[in-house]
């Protein structure tokens, strides 16, 4: 009978002690899905401001502008367009 009793706790010692280490890895798999999401909205958003400032440094009025004046371009000349 005592031998029951002995198995018996030490089963629920056993049990236990399952029981708070899966917790703990239920806990550090949360944390980590956590920060992998907060990674993702950071990424996302640094994507999201990249597209825009790209956006802004090709847009056409301010490539025309650069063009003229960094590199002394202007629109071709009518005689200066070669269609086939």
């Amino acid at each position: 009978m005592m031998r029951l009793w002995i198995v018996s706790g030490l089963m629920m010692a056993a049990l236990a002690t399952a029981q708070v280490w899966l917790a703990h890895g239920r806990y550090a798999i949360a944390h980590k899905t956590t920060l992998a999401r907060h990674h993702v909205e950071n990424t996302q958003a640094e994507i999201n401001r990249l597209g825009l400032e790209l956006a802004s440094l090709t847009r056409p009025e301010r490539l025309r502008e650069l063009a003229k004046q960094r590199l002394n371009m202007a629109p071709p000349l009518p005689m200066q367009v070669w269609r086939p």
